[in-house]
């Protein structure tokens, strides 16, 4: 499941759910919220190690999260 797809997946009747992730995943990546939704949007790629950091907390393979990733 690629990132953006699976940030769209979380449920948004809960806001929080997604808040929540979007929160986190920033935190985890020391970035802003803005930067995480443009990374799940596909307007940005996240770099290496934020890629990493991404799939740990996640505990997906980076690979299925960024398979175009250089």
């Amino acid at each position: 499941m690629l990132f953006g797809d699976y940030i769209n997946s979380l449920s948004t009747e809960k806001v929080s759910e997604k808040a929540a992730m979007i929160a986190k995943l920033a935190e985890a990546c020391c970035k802003n919220e803005s930067v995480i939704y443009n990374w799940a949007a596909g307007r940005s790629m996240p770099s290496a190690l934020d890629r990493k950091v991404i799939s740990g907390v996640l505990n997906m393979p980076e690979r299925e999260l960024f398979p175009n990733a250089k």
